[in-house]
């Protein structure tokens, strides 16, 4: 192989992520399969119990758990699928794969590059005030360790950058790829008023504000019908389920599948507590459904009130008054409108090129010769 050939090589990027259930497993299926684009053969260190999560070949596992040592279980993990595989790159996704990437950087060689992705900083979570500002410290010491940072939304670029987070924060907006099926606009019309809801089961995602808020509308419109696709991500975390005939639970539905329940909804309903960006509205707006989200993270951004959807201020009251008020000729305004923002704002034409930008410039920093290459090349000269 000549240096030319060996410079363009496909990258190999190992990525590495605690839990992959959600809108990270969301994720990773999108850079997987857009590989190709990239020039980049990806592999990825994932939980065992989430293998059947991610469609790729190049799967391998951890036991990390948040108990315990279980950060530094995962810093140990990721140094030795490194000293086994040799990627060119690794990306660290979520929190705790960060603070692991970060443990591990010194053992990783200095040819091997460090990507982290959020999605979703911890700082902004809402949380007391002490607890805040010590993580945005630790999260602004944590975006000086990697090579590159990417940022998944604006409104998190815009905030960090403010908050003096590194020079090496890229903004790469999330995005979802389209559907295989072309999508069309349904009258879904039959009497009921179908509401959905994709994502896990816990406070920070507002399932409490969506129960308060179905209790709320079981009084003024008892035939409303609910859709509730997740579960808990943390095993002992206690879930509290309605027992009603209009609310349905289906548990975690693989991505092969979930545009079967976009196409049953009038609307999907993002009642978040937090959000670094919001996959699941992408998910929607591919399919003709309108959003009604919270006025939290970035969901605002995504969301043009009374345009493709609706904004509540993050209370069950508020949130059921916005779907009392609802009617099948106004969401189907939202509807069209909710697809045109996916085509024109947030199909994958920009995450792709802000992904090859990305990678191009790690690949330079890749061949740059280390300074022992450097001191023989310019012995070799004289």
């Amino acid at each position: 192989m000549d240096n030319n050939q060996h410079k363009n090589r496909p990258l190999n990027v190992l990525n590495v992520a605690e839990t992959i259930k959600g809108g990270i497993a969301t994720y990773l299926d999108t850079l997987e399969r857009l590989s190709a684009d990239f020039n980049c053969h990806f592999s990825y260190l994932i939980p065992a119990a989430q293998a059947d999560q991610l469609n790729a070949g190049r799967k391998h596992f951890h036991a990390y758990s948040r108990a315990g040592f279980g950060t530094l279980k995962l810093a140990l993990a990721i140094v030795h699928q490194v000293r086994l595989q040799s990627p060119d790159i690794v990306f660290a996704h979520s929190t705790f794969a960060g603070v692991a990437l970060c443990l591990a950087r010194p053992w990783l060689g200095r040819k091997t590059k460090t990507m982290y992705c959020a999605h979703g900083w911890a700082s902004f979570r809402d949380r007391s005030k002490l607890v805040t500002l010590l993580t945005r410290l630790v999260e602004t010491g944590m975006s000086y360790v990697p090579d590159s940072v990417v940022e998944i939304s604006r409104y998190e670029y815009d905030k960090n950058r403010r908050s003096g987070f590194s020079r090496n924060c890229t903004l790469i907006q999330s995005s979802v790829l389209d559907r295989k099926d072309a999508p069309r606009p349904q009258s879904r019309d039959d009497g009921h008023l179908h509401i959905l809801f994709v994502g896990r089961l816990d406070r920070e995602k507002g399932y409490d504000i969506l129960l308060e808020a179905i209790r709320i509308l079981q009084k003024t419109r008892p035939e409303y019908v609910y859709h509730i696709v997740g579960a808990p991500v943390l095993a002992n975390l206690a879930l509290e389920k309605l027992d009603a005939w209009n609310v349905r639970y289906y548990g975690w539905i693989d991505q092969a599948h979930i545009d079967t329940y976009y196409d049953r909804a009038n609307v999907l309903v993002m009642p978040s507590r937090t959000e670094g960006f919001g996959l699941a509205a992408l998910e929607a707006f591919r399919s003709y459904v309108p959003v009604i989200a919270s006025n939290r993270g970035a969901l605002p951004d995504i969301v043009e009130h009374a345009v493709n959807g609706l904004i509540f201020n993050c209370t069950a009251s508020d949130l059921a008054e916005k779907l009392e008020n609802l009617n099948h000729d106004t969401l189907k305004r939202y509807a069209l409108a909710a697809r045109a923002a996916y085509v024109e704002r947030f199909s994958p034409v920009q995450f792709i090129a802000g992904y090859q930008k990305l990678f191009s410039h790690l690949r330079q920093l890749i061949n740059q010769p280390t300074w022992r290459q450097h001191f023989l090349m310019q012995k070799d000269k004289r």
